[in-house]
């Protein structure tokens, strides 16, 4: 009873705070699939994954015998329920257009699997915007959609339009991260002219000081003298520097020339791909490109890039589909883009290029393990440390029908976010789908 009275919320977390409990599962690996697995969900979070683990007493359990598994996946490329087209720059923010109660459109892509979007303002050609990470979880208040980083990238298109306005396009961007990096000169400047000011301005301030002194000390017959001819005029104080004008939009620019956030560059063609490997080696920018449909073409290029990586979303027309005199508006693409950027030891995502429900389709068109791992990574820079998906301290969690690393029917069955069912198909719900 004392231990109730002072100490509340240690009782409620240990009493009512139960773990969460999937039993029976399978879940998918590196090295192949474990069976008969429980997994313990403890604060939202993965505490273990055993096959003898000891189960609670009081534990909420949720029906997984004969589920598969895995990690939610990740879109590196959504328009989920944005705003598509019209002019941008870089002060715009995705999170801003994103719409948290538009039900129906991100059910559909909860029922895809997928659990978190990285979102990406798609506008004419040039500087987009912001994008940000979010978390498809229940909000507060309402909705789904919770922000988990604001800005993860400066979003620049080089794609969109006639090759006219592409090029403009390119120079204008050009002119911008110029301008950007004279208001740096400017604001360095100015601070090395205040810092001038400053100085002048104490001595300026200890002189009329000692001039005061002086005054009352002066002879009566002094203040007789000629009004036009009393010597230098008073000395006057400093003038203080002007601070350059406030400009949001270059100071997210001198952040991207900083590397304090990435650019995320979409270029498909070949022609746009050799704009983006320009712009990454004229500003010395830590980029990655979306898109590169025709990288085949501009290979030997993008390969003298450093820490270059991708983002590949829905494929395009295939190269092997363009034959001789065939005239195509859209970007060719390799028949496997996947397997020749792994061929160069390129890092890559996929996304979905769209809301996000396309991704499961995408992920089972390519082939090998990289594809499913892939789709869960977090990281936009692609699958440097390649780990099993599923693992403690994770909060996203999809069961599967199938084994959806080798069973391309496999579809999701229950999305779970912080130990709750946020999703689950209509014939696994009870009395309706939540």
């Amino acid at each position: 009873m004392l231990i109730l009275l002072f100490y509340p919320g240690w009782v409620e977390g240990q009493l009512f705070q139960r773990p969460v409990v999937l039993e029976g599962v399978s879940a998918p690996t590196r090295n192949g699939t474990l069976e008969d697995l429980t997994i313990m969900i403890r604060g939202g979070r993965i505490a273990e994954i055993s096959q003898t683990a000891d189960v609670p007493l009081m534990s909420k359990k949720i029906p997984a015998q004969g589920l598969f598994a895995t990690a939610g996946l990740v879109d590196h490329a959504s328009v989920l329920t944005l705003p598509v087209g019209g002019s941008g720059e870089a002060k715009q923010w995705s999170w801003d257009g994103f719409d948290r109660f538009s039900k129906d459109d991100i059910e559909t892509v909860l029922a895809s699997g997928v659990t978190r979007v990285h979102l990406v303002p798609v506008r004419g050609s040039g500087i987009s915007g912001r994008s940000c990470w979010v978390s498809l979880e229940e909000a507060e208040g309402g909705g789904h959609g919770v922000l988990i980083e604001e800005e993860a990238a400066l979003c620049i298109n080089l794609s969109s339009g006639p090759p006219s306005a592409r090029i403009r396009a390119f120079d204008k961007i050009v002119e911008q991260f110029n301008n950007a990096r004279d208001r740096r000169e400017s604001l360095d400047s100015y601070e090395s002219d205040l810092e001038e000011y400053l100085e002048e301005l104490k001595k300026w301030v200890e002189e009329q000081a000692k001039d005061g002194e002086g005054e009352g000390e002066k002879s009566s017959d002094e203040g007789k003298k000629d009004d036009g001819n009393d010597g230098d005029e008073e000395k006057k104080a400093p003038e203080k520097p002007r601070r350059p004008d406030l400009d949001e939009d270059s100071d997210i620019l001198l952040r991207a020339l900083d590397h304090k956030i990435p650019v995320l560059i979409t270029a498909r063609r070949s022609a746009d791909l050799l704009n983006a490997c320009e712009l990454i080696h004229m500003f010395q920018l830590d980029a990655i490109i979306h898109g590169a449909d025709e990288a085949a073409l501009v290979i030997d290029e993008l390969k003298k890039l450093e820490d270059l990586s991708f983002i590949i979303d829905q494929p395009a027309t295939s190269m092997a589909a363009s034959g001789p005199g065939v005239l195509s508006t859209t970007p060719r693409r390799s028949s496997n883009l996947a397997a020749l950027l792994e061929e160069h030891e390129m890092d890559w995502v996929i996304g979905s290029g769209g809301s996000g429900e396309g991704l499961w389709r995408m992920t089972r068109k390519l082939t090998g393990e990289a594809a499913l791992s892939s789709a869960q990574s977090t990281n936009l820079r692609g699958l440097r440390s390649r780990r099993d998906s599923l693992r403690p301290g994770q909060n996203h969690i999809v069961l599967w029908s199938a084994n959806p690393a080798t069973q391309p029917a496999a579809r999701p069955v229950k999305v779970i976010i912080d130990g709750e069912v946020v999703w689950q198909e209509a014939s696994a719900a009870r009395g309706g789908r939540f």
